[in-house]
């Protein structure tokens, strides 16, 4: 795979809305630690009760955070697009945290040892800022998801979680399998996969070989819960039009 990211000279900044924001000072003290990596889909950053080493800034690509029972069994909870970062517990002094984090959709950023940022954090100014931006969105799509998972029906979760992916990557195409979805949504593959026939019946969405293009955007949102609407309108007040 050939990555997009840019070389690590300092004059260079990544498509990363946090990195593309910090200050020059401040960036060029950090920028000889950033390694650019290849985020292929399925490779994990970070087990469960496993030191947080690294944090990723992606560039591009998906990010999930996944809830785990002790049986194995999981369910989405969190997705990072390159508005922000992996691996958030090991800046706030927790380098350990009971979920799983995996990249969901292949893509490319950069990596940097967990300890570095947070020697840097403390600091404060526009860094600390960001990160509490970032920390705050990310609490929305969490609590959000929550009572999404308890209350609403599989096909209004399905579109919201379609709907959501191609928020944070960009992209109107996912590569996506049916089992996967069950597994993010914590459903049985049998019911995603009438949910999703009926969506790609309706013309919202178009399903073949592991790969989900939205086709009708204005179609899928009409029928995901008023959980997408509450999360992506925090994200596009907080998030600059273009970045």
């Amino acid at each position: 795979m050939t990555t997009d990211v840019a070389p690590t000279a300092r004059s260079i900044r990544p498509r990363n809305l946090i990195l593309s924001k910090l200050p020059d000072e401040q960036f060029q003290a950090l920028s000889r630690f950033f390694v650019p990596v290849d985020l292929p889909i399925n490779m994990q950053l970070s087990l469960p009760h496993q030191p947080i080493e690294f944090l990723y800034f992606p560039v591009s690509g998906l990010i999930s955070t996944d809830a785990l029972t002790e049986k194995g069994e999981s369910v989405e909870v969190g997705l990072i697009g390159r508005e922000g970062f992996a691996g958030l517990p090991a800046l706030f002094g927790q380098p350990q945290m009971s979920h799983s984090v995996v990249i969901q959709g292949a893509g490319a950023g950069f990596r940097i040892r967990a300890s570095i940022m947070r020697e840097e954090l403390i600091k404060g100014g526009v860094l600390a800022q960001l990160v509490h931006e970032f920390t705050y969105m990310q609490m929305v799509q969490m609590t959000q998801s929550v009572l999404c998972n308890r209350l609403h029906a599989v096909e209004a979760r399905l579109a919201r979680w379609l709907l959501t992916s191609a928020d944070r990557t960009e992209s109107e195409e996912l590569q996506l399998t049916q089992e996967f979805l069950a597994q993010m949504l914590g459903s049985r593959r049998s019911t995603v996969t009438v949910a999703a026939g009926e969506l790609q019946r309706l013309g919202a969405i178009d399903y073949s070989r592991g790969r989900i293009r939205l086709t009708d955007r204005p179609l899928l949102t009409s029928k995901t819960c008023e959980c997408y609407g509450i999360v992506r309108s925090t994200y596009d007040r907080m998030l600059p039009k273009k970045f």
